[in-house]
């Protein structure tokens, strides 16, 4: 052997020797200094909470916590997640390994960095915080400190009112290289943390927390770094930030774990960074300002829209896209409650103009952004002249003529411009205007000038809106649209936009002068809008392909990148920037009257009149449904629509037994197989009846599909859609995908109940022998359907986050409506209900389960002192048990009951009651879930009393038509009904039906159905 040979195997073994020594030594340190970095051995500093299931419930008697929310955390449960083998063994030791060569090779750096820092701001090199770590225990997370010794402990940074002061020199290069984090290498060596993991939170971020609990996200050891700081970083959203963590839980692998590591990297070598709160490149937060200054965002509390008013409107600025879009929208919606008058404010003349006799002026007057770049000073002073001083000098003159309210559109732009590609930027509440360029600064002195003229007597209304765009904009969203139409390919890049289509706008503006009052407001859609989903749909309604591919992406990245005009436009097109949606929602005015897709319909000019045009033809649409009359389901309005609409219906069904389980008079094996009703052709299959236990049930659901199959075999049914109309059991939609296959046709599926959930919740049955089965079903039929509509808009981010996911595009919300018999009766005439002067409270339909009616008895006993009764109509497989806890609790004096009844009675029945009543058990399915006996009250005008949450819960109380209590609480049920008995009901009975008719009305909603047919 070589001389040079050994003295390198020497080397070799002396390093060896030398790492081992040291690797020993910090083990030992590590054991010894375990137990000082948790806080087991100290009581009063250990969690409560730790190993226990949470959730977060808001007390504005508790201190504010670290998401500036005040709360605290209630256990739910104890937490039995059992470690993976994985977590356990495997990662534990790559940790270790990582960690330790880590603490070797920086340890130059480490010194470099110590030295800094206390050169900067002598002090403390490294500071330790309180962190939640795995099962909830707390630990001791260390940190190079990069703010000043005065900063505040214990609070984040983005709750600080102004960061950027606390922030060391040394700690603004740290920060944004991440270089802060490095002590973390230790917390990993010693066992408290994983290289890669959900970030561990503050010890009081309790909304964190608590959303990690519902994904199990704590049940992991917190990462150095992880899935959400290499999606968005600390400027996620807590629910959006709490859900990739779950998904990474869900998907912790060595493979995912090593994407996590090296996604880090490349973040960091982009110089990206882990951001916090309003730091770094990715601002949230400009600047922290005062309210006086950024101006108050909505209204002080929750108000109500007089739609019978009436207002005298002056529009200045002639010839204006939004002004004439409003005047149009206003003439066609609310031509009873508004005079429009417009003026042309190039002249002059205006200034000679009576402005006393309106009780609105709508300033629309101004120069649209154009290109910003080299343009002359002459240029500039024209912007501020016109955006500016001609508004400022028009809101003078509407003050001083004693015009009440003053709408101001200023613009999104006085916040500057939208981040970059692969960024990005969310403007919240505190985000103080910083105006990029002349034409936003012009726009910005403007809106400050023209809330510095109100008072008492006179409102300014100053709108903010971002990008507006319907049938007939100009600017950016055309350019888009005819690149739509022309490009074949396009990048499919994740980025997000608040945009804001003309028609929400127009709703929210009509209003807002009918209210009179002033603000500042931030009108826009109620989902973000996507560069990618855009063109996709724009293409798709005008009849084009356009396929969205991400191997475009580096293309556009490197666009991005080129200095001056074409990096600007890169990054405007494909850049994000948005407002939080919590700037734009009021309490009572709901604007927002289309949604995404149906907005780019609009502006694209595909509306029912357009496509009615293009299509003569008699569509023939085969509905496959379990259930169909003499049963009383939806579906059978919705064919007799279709039927008046001019189209053929055939419906596939079974024999009716829903929901007594027997088959009804008059049907059998034999007998009413084929018949027409209404002009619609039933064929019904034989299926086993349901029967009343759950064996009868599965029977019944698996005989539908058995003779749908065969009969698909040997029936030529030659339709043009299919359509599935899908409550329990999700089964039937099999059907509509194989009749749908073998024709070759569109399939279209209703979805009213989730599954597997549904099964999971009203079976009990959780097995995976038996749940596993079903979610390939529906994998498979969501797989095999072209459109999916559901009654909920929780069901479509249930729908779309499935493990095997589903299109977004595809899923849309279709909520039910109530039939045209559902109308309030003034004169009702039922004799099963006594006309006696006791407070009727009414429930209607099934009495099942999973109605949760047990609540009813119980909440009787607390309620015998009170002259009411529960009018019960229906029945169900629920109902004995149902009258016999009735006659156990001794209520049998306040409940009347009421066999099942036609549905055209329904509106009487209820006509004769005070309040109606709606529950259902407490469960995240039925939180997702809107009750269609929900839409029937709003129909007829009933103040509605609930023990109901999620969904339900959001409805009622936007309405402002009743009571929404807490599921399950009896005592607060009782609480509930004394004080709807005392409530004004006229009033809440004149919004229950008020909101029906804005978003439940049957003929809207079928008219957007028939987009879907005549495409």
């Amino acid at each position: 052997m070589s001389e040079g040979k050994k003295r390198i195997k020497k080397i070799i073994g002396i390093a060896g020797a030398v790492l081992g020594t040291v690797f020993v030594c910090l083990k030992i340190v590590a054991q010894r200094k375990r137990d000082d970095s948790i806080y087991g051995s100290e009581p009063e500093q250990k969690n409560p909470m730790a190993g226990k299931k949470v959730t977060f419930v808001e007390d504005e008697n508790d201190k504010e916590n670290a998401d500036g929310v005040r709360g605290h955390l209630v256990e739910i449960g104890v937490n039995d997640a059992k470690t993976k083998l994985y977590d356990r063994y495997l990662k534990r030791v790559m940790d270790i390994v990582l960690s330790f060569g880590g603490l070797i090779v920086l340890a130059p750096v480490y010194a470099g960095i110590s030295l800094a820092i206390v050169i900067d701001d002598p002090g403390l090199v490294l500071f330790s915080q309180k962190r939640v770590g795995k099962n909830k225990e707390y630990f001791k997370l260390h940190k190079f400190r990069t703010m000043r010794m005065s900063t505040p402990p214990d609070v984040p940074t983005h709750m600080l009112a102004n960061p950027e002061q606390y922030i060391t020199r040394v700690g603004k290069f740290l920060r944004k290289y991440s270089l802060d984090e490095l002590p973390q290498i230790w917390d990993i060596f010693i066992g408290n943390m994983s290289v890669i993991g959900p970030r561990s939170a503050l010890w009081n971020q309790d909304v964190l927390v608590a959303e990690r609990d519902k994904y199990g996200a704590n049940d992991v050891k917190p990462g150095l770094t992880g899935w959400a700081q290499i999606n968005g970083r600390d400027e996620l959203e807590i629910p959006i930030k709490a859900k990739l963590d779950g998904e990474y839980v869900e998907k912790e692998s060595l493979l995912f774990d090593a994407k996590c590591f090296f996604g880090t990297i490349f973040s960091v070598l982009r110089h990206d960074g882990v951001v916090e709160g309003g730091t770094g490149e990715m601002k949230k937060t400009i600047d922290a300002a005062s309210n006086d200054n950024i101006g108050k965002i909505g209204f002080e509390e929750p108000v109500k829209v007089d739609f019978f008013a009436h207002k005298k409107v002056l529009i200045t600025g002639a010839g204006s896209y939004i002004g004439e879009s409003f005047r149009k929208y206003a003439a066609g919606h609310y031509g009873e409650n508004f005079e429009i008058d417009v003026i042309d404010m190039i002249d002059g003349t205006w200034r000679n103009h009576d402005f006393s006799s309106y009780d609105s002026v709508y300033h629309v007057a101004g120069i649209a952004h154009a290109d910003v770049g080299n343009v002359s000073e002459k240029t500039k002073k024209k912007y501020y002249e016109v955006n500016t001083d001609l508004a400022i000098e028009t809101a003078q003159k509407a003050k001083n003529a004693g015009v009440k309210q003053f709408v101001f559109m200023s613009s999104m732009i006085i916040y500057g411009e939208s981040a970059g590609y692969g960024k990005k930027r969310k403007i919240d509440r505190n985000t103080h205007p910083a105006p990029a360029n002349f034409y936003g600064d012009s726009k910005w002195q403007a809106d400050k000038g023209v809330r510095a003229l109100a008072d008492e007597q006179f409102h300014v209304a100053v709108l903010r809106p971002p990008m507006i765009y319907g049938n007939g904009s100009k600017g950016n969203y055309q350019t888009l649209s005819k690149l739509a139409r022309k490009l074949p390919v396009f990048p499919n890049v994740d980025n997000e936009r608040s945009m804001l289509h003309i028609d929400n706008l127009c709703e929210f503006l009509c209003q807002l002068m009918l209210l009179g009052e002033g603000g500042v407001f931030i009108p826009q859609n109620g989902e973000y809008t996507n560069t990618a989903d855009m063109v996709r749909e724009i293409a798709k309604a005008s009849g084009k392909k356009n396929i969205q591919t991400r191997l475009l992406n580096p293309m556009v990245w490197l666009g991005s990148k080129i200095p001056g005009k074409i990096g600007g436009l890169v990054n405007k097109a494909f850049g994000s920037m948005t407002y939080a949606q919590e700037l734009s929602e009021y309490p009572g005015v709901d604007y927002r009257v289309v949604d995404f897709r149906e907005s780019i319909r609009r502006t694209e000019g595909k509306t029912k009149d357009s496509v009615e045009k293009s299509s003569k033809k008699k569509k023939h649409i085969l509905v496959v449904s379990q259930y169909f009359y003499p049963e009383t389901f939806r579906i059978n309005d919705i064919c007799q629509e279709w039927i008046k609409r001019g189209y053929k219906v055939t419906v596939i069904t079974g024999i009716p037994n829903y929901p007594m389980g027997k088959f009804f008079d008059g049907y059998g094996y034999t007998k009413k197989r084929r018949e027409t009703w209404n002009g619609i052709e039933v064929i019904r299959i034989p299926i086993i009846a349901r029967g009343k236990n759950s064996i009868g049930m599965v029977t019944n659901y698996l005989s539908f599909v058995i003779s749908g199959f065969v009969k698909n075999l040997f029936v030529d049914i030659k339709a043009d859609f299919v359509f599935t109309f899908e409550v329990s059991p999700m089964t039937q939609a099999l059907l509509g995908c194989w009749y749908a296959k073998k024709h070759h046709v569109p399939h279209y599926l209703y979805v009213q109940d989730l599954w597997p959930e549904n099964v999971e919740v009203v079976t009990g049955i959780t097995t995976s022998f038996v749940i596993k089965p079903i979610d390939k079903m529906v994998n498979y039929i969501y797989k095999n359907t072209d459109e999916i509509f559901v009654t909920s808009p929780s069901f479509v981010e249930a729908i779309c986050n499935r493990k095997v996911k589903v299109d977004k595009n595809k899923v849309h919300y279709w909520p039910q409506y109530a039939e045209e018999f559902y109308v309030p009766i003034k004169n009702p005439s039922v004799h099963e209900i006594p006309t006696d002067d006791s407070f009727k409270i009414i429930f209607t339909g099934n009495i099942g389960t999973a109605q949760g009616l047990q609540i009813l008895p119980e909440a009787a006993e607390f309620l015998r002192d009170e002259n009411l009764k529960f009018v019960m109509v229906g029945d169900g497989r629920y109902l004995d048990e149902f009258n016999r806890e009735i006659a156990r609790r001794n209520v049998t004096d306040k409940f009347l009951m009421i066999p099942r009844q036609s549905a055209e009675r329904i509106p009487e029945f209820l006509a004769m009651c005070d309040a109606a009543f709606l529950s259902f058990q407490d469960n995240a399915l039925w939180r997702k879930t809107i009750p269609a006996k929900l839409q029937s009250y709003m129909a007829c005008g009933m103040p509605v009393i609930a023990s109901a949450s999620g969904e339900t819960k959001r409805i009622i109380e936007k309405a402002q038509c009743g009571i929404c209590c807490k599921i399950g609480d009896a005592e607060k049920l009782a609480e509930g009904i004394r004080t709807i008995k005392n409530a004004d009901l006229d009033g809440m009975g004149t919004n229950s039906r008020t909101y029906f008719e804005k978003h439940f009305d049957k003929q809207k909603l079928m008219d957007e159905m028939d987009l879907y047919f005549k495409e």
